[in-house]
């Protein structure tokens, strides 16, 4: 057990002028006493000029500290980057070991990726590795900006291994080859410091109403694009995620923690984790988990700091830093300690908690957790190995059809998959699998493969959740109390990528080839010179062409209806770009963009259409390049904001204006054709009603105005006279108390009688954490044009809407039957039934101009990618159906 503080000294409250600044050179207080250090590895304090947890350290200065590390002890600690950030700041890692380790890094590096593939290694070759390898424990730290403490812990952490002489710490860095990644997200945490410093007084306050501790929008939690990355691992739409995921499957380290903080009030978390657990976790996973557990508790008992197990924190979703690492084999964990979000901290309770407090506590978790690592060196690394075996062991396969609405999603789908360490094979001939025929091209995932529960619990339709924590949750709905789902209970990558896949028995007999973690497949135009222009197929691929096209200046049509031209189905949204009016060099402009898009473009040798409406008709509308505002600034959600501008900038690749939205309610809106509101909860309070009325007349004038998810209130609040939608309470519960009855003042005569007395019938429906359901949409609205019939929506929290009447505008998306429309996740039985048949998507053309409605966000998260196309139809499309009174 390591050195640690168990004096009430250690615990004390420091003076508030010492938490300010310690001066360069001053004698540090160490977080754990009683160690007996080498002096020649600079503290903190040496380095810094501030003691550990005095000071909230910037990024750039964690980075100067482990340098400084790396110099006085070069043959112990290796440093790299991984990926920059939007900002252009680096994130990297770093390594510390014993000189014999680091030496042999490479090696090290290899062996573990030998042990993840047992069809190169057999076990007597695994036991020779194991007999020799230490354990690689990968430490992560303040992937949410304004989650502090981390990053401080992972200096104090890495110079305690280094310069300790306590020879139970120099038999950890024998066993184990720690790596530090401190600051997962240097943006965010700038960001926090920015309204951090500027909001400082002459001491630190620990009001929770202080402007130090009270960060405006968009807080610092979040990166660049306002995502949260603890949320992108395998969508990876964000440059920290995809560095670092490439870097943990490079190293497969055997143990893995992120660390976090959570609310004031809270202690410390650690595994194991609360219920539900995700059925595709090893057992062995959950028994190392629970064994790091233990020996957290008791170095935390032995140094009086409370903590918290099996309570709020799930393992359910595979998409955070401790959800994805396991799928790769690690044992892989979230630690959370209460924030001071700040220096110095009130509790509601009135104790004071410091930053000095929740550097320590995540000093000791760590140290903890490398203690129990280097402990138990050959059993994780045995685990290891067996993790892969049981994958190889797996039969079956997916296969992911490219004979779909938009093949090119099967693509996408592919290459994020390989990105995950999933083995995808592309089908060099056509072939038969689960019955069916499938064409060359098309994506087998062979289940017998190292990474085969990566690839279940990415790629099935429904992950189950245990029936007894299901039946709680209804038990607690009952009582009013919400229920205890912690995230999203659906996130099937061919659902939300509407791509059709099949579970096979047996894998097809057929040969492949490697897929690679491209996630376009460069497309080639058939007849490029053909004498009149240019086909191009609708989908994800065709809405980047358009934008492309549109920067361009091309001039491009877009068909409303299906035809036919030499012999060939064009469905609507089909693109048409002519030679004529174009640039002399359009066809080495649609090559190069067919290339990077992946876009199907044919060659029209002529206009002539056999059936359907020519290219000359009204029903072929000029796309117009349009000017796009994104809402920002509260009211907007800010991950909602993040996740819109990044699908509008980096997947359509269109610019957009982000307007405060306090600009909007004033401002001169006729610059803009479309303006985005992105979800948000209280746009008509912010706006106010002359902001209201000023956008609504801008509507009436000709702008295309689009909601997104919650944002749909605004729309559909009576008072704003956009759409006459209107949002639903809970649908009454059978058995109430009539209205007569309650007046006259009720006989409660038994139990029933008293629940249905005090259900609030006034209510909305329940929220929902998170579901995927099926909407259909109206194929004759031009909004639909290219979409699949049949789309699947991610569902989240309360709203449902009544319909559109005929007359009031268009349901041109709307949820399928109550038994029907569930396509994966947990959606309760009465928001089920009342879900069904109402809209997905309304649209209402007011004035001059348009509405359109998505009830949910499309964006969500940014891996919403089979709804991309019917955002980019409103984007684009929208404008060209309205009749603007200002210039375009």
């Amino acid at each position: 057990m390591f050195r640690r503080c168990l004096s009430t000294a250690c615990a004390a409250l420091l003076g508030l002028a010492a938490l300010v600044s310690v001066p360069a050179g001053a004698h540090a207080q160490e977080l754990l006493e009683g160690a007996t250090d080498d002096a020649s590895v600079p503290t903190v304090a040496q380095v810094l000029g501030h003691e550990s947890g005095a000071v909230i350290t910037p990024s750039a200065d964690v980075r100067r500290y482990f340098e400084a590390l790396r110099t006085a002890a070069p043959d112990r600690v290796v440093i790299g980057e991984y990926a920059r950030t939007h900002e252009g700041r680096p994130t990297f890692w770093a390594a510390v070991g014993s000189a014999r380790n680091i030496a042999r890094l490479d090696q090290i590096k290899a062996d573990s990726r030998a042990l993840a593939d047992p069809r190169r290694t057999s076990r007597a070759q695994a036991d020779a590795i194991i007999a020799d390898m230490p354990v690689i424990v990968w430490m992560m730290y303040s992937v949410h900006g304004n989650e502090i403490s981390p990053a401080d812990a992972s200096m104090a952490a890495a110079r305690h291994l280094l310069a300790s002489l306590d020879p139970a710490v120099q038999g950890w860095m024998a066993n184990a080859v720690v790596v530090f990644v401190p600051t997962q997200n240097p943006d965010g945490r700038e960001r926090f410091l920015s309204t951090f410093n500027a909001g400082f007084g002459a001491t630190p306050n620990p009001d929770p109403m202080s402007a130090e501790r009270d960060e405006p929008w968009p807080s610092g939690r979040y990166n660049h694009d306002l995502f949260d990355l603890n949320r992108d691992w395998f969508i990876q739409t964000q440059p920290e995620t995809r560095g670092h995921a490439l870097q943990i499957r490079d190293w497969r380290p055997q143990v893995l923690v992120d660390s976090h903080e959570m609310g004031t009030d809270e202690t410390f978390f650690f595994p194991p984790e609360a219920q539900p657990l995700n059925p595709w976790i090893k057992p062995s996973t959950l028994e190392s988990r629970e064994m790091i557990g233990m020996n957290n508790a008791r170095n935390f008992d032995a140094a009086g700091v409370p903590y918290f197990t099996r309570q709020v924190y799930d393992a359910f979703y595979p998409g955070y830093g401790d959800g994805w690492p396991g799928y790769l084999g690690a044992v892989s964990m979230t630690y959370e300690q209460g924030s001071s979000r700040g220096l110095i901290a009130r509790r509601s309770s009135g104790e004071i908690l410091t930053y000095r407090d929740t550097v320590r506590n995540h000093l000791i978790a760590t140290l903890s957790t490398i203690e129990s690592s280097a402990d138990n060196r050959e059993r994780l690394l045995r685990n290891f190995y067996d993790y892969a075996a049981d994958g190889v062991a797996g039969r079956g396969a997916y296969v992911l059809s490219r004979a779909a609405w938009d093949p090119a999603q099967a693509d996408r789908l592919a290459g994020l998959l390989v990105r995950s360490g999933v083995e995808v094979g592309r089908a060099t001939a056509s072939f038969t699998a689960c019955g069916k025929s499938y064409p060359a091209g098309s994506y087998v995932v062979n289940l017998s493969q190292p990474q085969r529960r990566m690839a279940e619990v990415l790629l099935t339709r429904d992950v189950a959740i245990p029936a007894d924590f299901l039946a709680e949750q209804e038990r607690r709905r009952a009582r009013g109390l919400s229920d205890e789902i912690y995230d999203v209970t659906a996130w099937s990558l061919p659902l939300v990528m509407n791509t059709p896949s099949d579970r096979c028995d047996r894998a097809p007999n057929v040969s492949v080839a490697a897929a690679t973690g491209d996630l376009v497949q460069p497309a080639v135009i058939a007849e490029p010179d053909a004498a009149y222009g240019y086909l191009v197929a609708p989908g994800l691929p065709a809405g980047r062409l358009l934008s492309a096209a549109l920067q361009a200046g091309i001039s491009v049509r877009a068909m409303d209806k299906p035809f036919t031209h030499a012999g060939r189905r064009w469905p609507s949204g089909t693109l048409v770009i002519a030679r004529a009016g174009n640039p002399a060099d359009l066809t080495t402009k649609v090559v190069a963009w067919a290339a990077t898009t992946g876009a199907e473009v044919v060659g029209a040798r002529d206009s002539w259409v056999s059936d359907g409406p020519s290219f000359g008709s009204s029903d072929a509308f000029l796309i117009r390049a349009p000017r796009v505002a994104l809402a920002w600034d509260s009211p907007a959600d800010t991950t909602g904001s993040g996740a819109a501008r990044y699908v509008i900038e980096r997947e359509l690749g269109y610019p957009v204006t982000v307007v405060r939205v306090d600009s909007l309610a004033d401002g001169d809106l006729s610059r803009f054709q479309v303006i985005v509101l992105p979800e948000g909860r209280n746009y008509q309070g912010r706006l106010g009603a002359a902001g209201v009325t000023h956008l609504r007349e801008w509507v009436e004038n000709g702008g295309t105005l689009i909601g997104l998810g919650t944002a749909t209130r605004l729309l559909t609040d009576p008072d704003s006279k956009m759409l006459a939608a209107r949002r639903e309470n809970a649908s009454e519960v059978e058995g109430d108390a009539k209205e007569e009855e309650a007046a006259a003042g009720p006989v409660i005569r038994s139990e029933s009688d008293y629940e249905s007395l005090i259900e609030n019938t006034e209510r909305g429906p329940d929220s929902v954490a998170g579901v995927l359901a099926r909407a259909e949409m109206d194929p004759e609205h031009w909004l639909s044009a290219g979409v699949a019939p049949v789309v699947n929506v991610l569902v989240k929290g309360s709203d449902i809407y009544g319909p559109l009447k005929r007359g009031e505008g268009r349901n041109v998306a709307r949820f399928g039957s109550a038994d029907d429309l569930l396509a994966s996740g947990q959606l309760w039985a009465e928001n089920r039934r009342q879900l069904a048949y109402k809209p997905a998507v309304m649209v209402n053309e007011q004035g001059r101009g348009v509405i359109i409605a998505f009830v949910q966000d499309p964006t969500f998260r940014g891996y919403m990618s089979g709804l991309e196309p019917l955002l980019a139809n409103a984007i684009f499309h929208g404008p060209a159906h309205a009749q603007p009174t200002w210039a375009p």
